[in-house]
């Protein structure tokens, strides 16, 4: 099984990608490894260790409110900053209004119950940006979307611009409901 970064830096090859833009910096080792050839450009409100000069201290709210203004374009964004589902559904909402051929989720296949609770209780934890990704999908059921299971799930949503710019709401089901239909709710592949 690949990790997050491989298969990032796959997809950015794949889809010819000139820009990067990841959400949720952290301390840059996701960030750090994104080597394949796009300029890249990180958010966090509170990064940590030594991030350099390509990282923007902030929210991805604030960021995207100053930056779509200007019309700036990310062909691929990386979305692993706050993993509660209103947010991530934000997230994507602005990544598609920055034409993104690509837009990347960070830990959509929570292993237990406990993994997806909002607010946040326990150190390992995903969020329930699963949701997020189920309502996108079910609002667009005809966007290739495709999640692997590399890292608690990294789903990759391929837009197509200028035609998915909608609103969605996050799906309203529970984690028993996810779980059981997971596979095809999220096409999963091995």
């Amino acid at each position: 099984m690949k990790n997050k970064a491989e298969i990032i830096n796959r997809i950015i090859q794949e889809v010819g990608a000139i820009s990067y833009l990841e959400i949720g910096y952290g301390n840059g080792a996701n960030f750090n490894l994104i080597t394949n050839g796009a300029q890249k450009i990180a958010v966090d409100p509170e990064p940590t260790g030594k991030p350099g000069t390509n990282v923007v201290k902030s929210t991805s709210d604030a960021f995207f409110a100053l930056n779509t203004q200007s019309e700036v374009n990310f062909d691929v964004v990386f979305i692993d900053g706050l993993h509660h589902a209103d947010q991530v559904r934000k997230d994507i909402i602005n990544a598609l209004k920055c034409n993104a051929k690509a837009i990347i989720l960070h830990d959509t296949i929570p292993p237990t119950e406990a993994h997806q609770i909002v607010p946040r209780k326990q150190l390992s934890w995903t969020g329930d940006v699963w949701r997020s990704v189920v309502g996108f999908k079910q609002s667009y059921p005809d966007v290739k979307l495709e999640t692997y299971r590399a890292d608690y799930g990294l789903s990759v949503i391929y837009p197509e611009s200028k035609k998915v710019k909608k609103h969605f709401e996050n799906k309203e089901m529970t984690y028993d409901e996810f779980k059981a239909n997971e596979v095809e709710l999220l096409n999963i592949i091995d």
